[in-house]
């Protein structure tokens, strides 16, 4: 009896191993990164382009060009940051409105994530060497400190996209890590990126405990998230489409998703296309109302 319960278990633990999907850049042997010249003109050819994001032809071009900084001088870790954010956004507001978008989302995500795993190593070479050695990811990024938050976060954010859109048991190997990198993020600068891990939090508490969530907690994480920048629309967009949805609190559904209308584009002016993209998601959610309530 004990050992058919067992089997079981074995069998899913091969199961997590094989299907999280892929392995980790941090592990890999790789050659001394050597720079092979000036990436500043790629660089700002990037940067030129990524201010006309709203186009995604521009965006796609603004990749391109930090990709190729990033080949002349693999040593700067800010060029994989603005990779990590760029894949995350061409994801996130452009290839999620066609009519199949899955199989593109999973294939930015996971350049994000590489460009992330690019920036932890730079940034924080002592945490990367522990993962390659075989520590554990939760008990090792407690070491990280504030230097290394950008890289982190988005870390983990493409990383959990990309498992949500991979499939359940890539979920299941990576959620872990994923919160544990979180939690770290939120004690170190809870205000990171328009309090960005309380904006995270808010959704995982919504599943977190399986099968009913944490809905106080995740209500908590999100006011939490607004109140640090009421004007990152994202945060209320996911507040009514995670928690009201779940709570079932069509009031509160309504309100944010309205407020995120009525608010206008360039309410901060560095993000005018995220805000534009979080109004078209805001829309669609009550168009498609009766699918939630």
């Amino acid at each position: 009896m004990v050992r058919s319960r067992l089997l079981p278990l074995a069998t899913l633990a091969l199961l997590l191993a094989a299907c999280s999907g892929r392995q980790s850049t941090l592990t890999l042997d790789t050659k001394p990164l050597a720079k092979t010249g000036d990436a500043t003109p790629m660089v700002e050819k990037g940067d030129a382009l990524w201010a006309e994001r709203a186009d995604q032809a521009k965006a796609q071009e603004a990749i391109a060009a930090w990709e190729g900084a990033a080949a002349l001088d693999p040593t700067r870790a800010d060029v994989q940051l603005k990779l990590a954010y760029a894949y995350y956004f061409m994801a996130n507001v452009h290839l999620r409105w066609l009519d199949e978008p899955e199989e593109a989302q999973l294939a930015a995500y996971e350049k994000g994530l590489v460009a992330a795993e690019r920036a932890i190593k730079l940034e924080t070479p002592a945490f990367a060497e522990k993962i390659k050695a075989g520590e554990k990811w939760q008990a090792a990024v407690k070491t990280v400190g504030k230097e290394g938050i950008a890289g982190l976060y988005w870390h983990s954010t493409n990383l959990g996209k990309w498992a949500l859109l991979d499939g359940f048991t890539t979920i299941l190997a990576h959620k872990d890590d994923v919160a544990a990198t979180m939690q770290h993020v939120l004690d170190l600068d809870e205000t990171f990126f328009h309090g960005a891990p309380h904006r995270y939090f808010g959704v995982y508490r919504t599943k977190i405990p399986f099968p009913g969530g944490d809905l106080p907690a995740s209500k908590a994480h999100f006011e939490k998230a607004v109140a640090i920048d009421p004007n990152y629309l994202d945060t209320k967009v996911l507040f009514a489409e995670s928690y009201a949805a779940k709570a079932q609190d069509e009031a509160l559904f309504r309100k944010l998703l309205q407020e995120v209308i009525d608010t206008p584009d360039d309410v901060i002016p560095e993000l005018v296309p995220e805000n534009r993209n979080s109004k078209r998601v805001a829309k669609k959610l009550l168009e498609d109302i009766e699918e939630y309530f």
